[in-house]
């Protein structure tokens, strides 16, 4: 029987981030696999060879350092976070720390 942690895509998530918060090394490898992932490809485009690979080996890593059955990242998860972790990209239309959502 799975538990909430394990079908949860939320408390996947999360069990991520302090993985990646509280290693520095996890992070610096999430960080270096994300950036062998090719920026993001036209719409009609389907996912290379190789970067199939590399998000299939970002996938592991992520089961291995959080000891879960995690559902893995899509091929557009790992261009978002790619743009923020690699490119230091963010939206910020959405981000509390923006000057026009001041008090």
């Amino acid at each position: 029987m799975q538990t909430a942690q394990q079908t949860d895509p939320h408390a996947q998530l999360r069990t991520l981030y302090m993985s990646l918060l509280t290693r520095q090394e996890h992070f610096d490898e999430f960080k270096q696999l994300l950036s062998m992932y090719p920026a993001a490809p036209g719409e009609n485009e389907t996912e290379p060879l190789a970067a199939a690979e590399v998000r299939q080996k970002l996938n592991q890593r992520i089961r291995e350092w959080t000891g879960t059955p995690f559902a893995g990242l899509s091929s557009s998860q790992i261009q978002m976070w790619r743009a923020i972790v690699v490119d230091e990209r963010i939206n910020v239309a959405l981000s509390p720390w923006k000057e026009s959502n001041g008090y």
